[in-house]
Parts: C-alpha cells; sequence; structure tokens
C-alpha cells in the first residue's frame, strides 16, 4: 500500500479560508487506497507581525482547529533562534535589509519543518506532501505524481513559478530519498553560505540542499496564494520566468520541466 505523509508547518494565518481549499485541492487529489497521514508543526502565536509584508494582527484560536485530529505539535518559537545560531546567520548579512526579520522568520519557518520531517520518519512515507497553512489553494496537485513509487523516489516536484533564482519553496511532493533533504535543509546554512558565498536565500538554499542530497527536481502546475491574518490575498506571480534568474537556472528549469513531461507520460 502506498503511504503518504502530508506535513503541515508554520502559521495558520487564516483557516477558514485556506484550508477548504487544501481539502479539495491537496487532500482530496490523494491516491484513493493510500495510506495517508497528515502531521502538523505549527507555532502557538497570539498575534502576528511582519513588517515586510505589512501584517499585523491578533490570530485567532480558531485557525489552529482543522489539525487537531492531526499528528504534531504545537509549539512557542521560544529557543529557536539560539537552537540554530542566528547571531551567526546574522553575521553573514541581512538579505532583505530589514534588521533581519525576514531572516528571523525564515528560521523560525525552517525549524518547524525540521520538527515535523523528524516527526514523519518513524511513518516511513513513500511521499511527502509538505504544504504551508496560509495557502490557498487554486488548482489541484495532479494525480500522476504519486504514480510509480519506487522510480519516484528521489523526485521532488516543485511549484513551477516564483523560484527567486533558486526553487520555490511554498509547497512540494517529495520521493522517500528527497523528503529528508527538503525538510530538514536548515542543517545545511552554514554550508551553503560557503558554497556559494552568499548570505542566507530562502529559494536558493533549497535548490542547494535538494541537488546535495541528488533530488531530481520536477514541476508542478499547481498555484496558491499566501493569504494574509487580515484575509487578503497576496499578489502572486504565477509565472514560470519571473524571478527565474541567471541563465544557469533556466537551463535548469528547461531540463526540470523535460523530466516533468516524461512523467506525465508513464
Amino acid at each position: 500500500m502506498l503511504k503518504i505523509a502530508v506535513a503541515f508547518f508554520g502559521i495558520p494565518r487564516n483557516s477558514p479560508i485556506c484550508f477548504p481549499s487544501i481539502e479539495q485541492n491537496v487532500l482530496a487529489q490523494l491516491p484513493g487506497g493510500s495510506e495517508v497521514k497528515c502531521f502538523y508543526h505549527l507555532y502557538k502565536v497570539g498575534e502576528v507581525q511582519n513588517s515586510r509584508s505589512g501584517e499585523k494582527g491578533e490570530l485567532a484560536a480558531d485557525n489552529y482547529q482543522p489539525f487537531e485530529s492531526m499528528s504534531g505539535s504545537l509549539t512557542s518559537t521560544e529557543g529557536v533562534l539560539e537552537r540554530w545560531d542566528f547571531e551567526r546567520v546574522k553575521a553573514l548579512g541581512d538579505t532583505w535589509a530589514d534588521d533581519y526579520a525576514s531572516l528571523r522568520n525564515l528560521i523560525y519557518q525552517l525549524n518547524s519543518l525540521h520538527t515535523i520531517t523528524g516527526e514523519i520518519e518513524s511513518f516511513d512515507p513513500d511521499f511527502v506532501v509538505f504544504v504551508r497553512p496560509d495557502n490557498f489553494f487554486h488548482t489541484a496537485l495532479p494525480g500522476y505524481v504519486f504514480n510509480h513509487a519506487e522510480a519516484r523516489r528521489h523526485n521532488v516536484y516543485i511549484p513551477d513559478w516564483q523560484w527567486w533564482g533558486g526553487l520555490n519553496d511554498r509547497f512540494a511532493v517529495c520521493g522517500r530519498n528527497t523528503y529528508v533533504a527538503y525538510g530538514k535543509r536548515i542543517e545545511r546554512i552554514f554550508d551553503f553560505c560557503k558554497a556559494t558565498g552568499r548570505k542566507l536565500h530562502s529559494e536558493r538554499l533549497l535548490k542547494y540542499a535538494l541537488l546535495e542530497a541528488g533530488a531530481k527536481v520536477c514541476t508542478l502546475p499547481t498555484q496558491a496564494s499566501r493569504v494574509r491574518i487580515t484575509g487578503a490575498f497576496a499578489e502572486e506571480s504565477f509565472s514560470p520566468k519571473r524571478g527565474m534568474g541567471k541563465r544557469e537556472n533556466r537551463y535548469f528549469h528547461f531540463f526540470a520541466t523535460l523530466r516533468t513531461w516524461w512523467d506525465r507520460r508513464r
């Protein structure tokens, strides 16, 4: 029997808006007859503040309700920055030039991913679907990505938009040999910065971690928008050309698309 884990991580900003779309376009698209288990690691916070997105507001308790029947944990952010040596991360540079606020949020997100990935490992899944709970899914996950689990154990399916010089890190479907590299990439921060000579950057870190793990990157046409604490939808560009970066990333995208085309025919 095919085993699929669904991993929710981060902060559920607007579950009444987002979760029905996740049920319809993610959970309902998983192959029938599969053993599906949902996991979560979420932060328990009373307020969301994000200077980069302009968010500031109270987080209602009912945002956590959809996850109560799942396996997981609800924690505070206390001690997270110290665990991952945030002072050393800061010394590498303020990537988004906002007094390290975005870097801090990135560490929280990556820690949440790391935690939930550790909880998934004992389930020994064939595929893992990583989902941020503040995403509203406009279109469905394609069913073909779950075919041929053994042949696709090295595959990672990434949204075909907003790569920003690396790979879109909003959601993904990972095979059994790649989900740990995706979910525990926080462990590779300093390796990435040393190897590339760059400050910490979320999309580029993802690409680095997956390539170091020998992942076969494929593309997903599925589209999703972030929903802010106010209920407003973030403005998104779903063009695969925007943010593609240098020529080598465009070549990389071409071969990822070609690999996806071949997968769809099998």
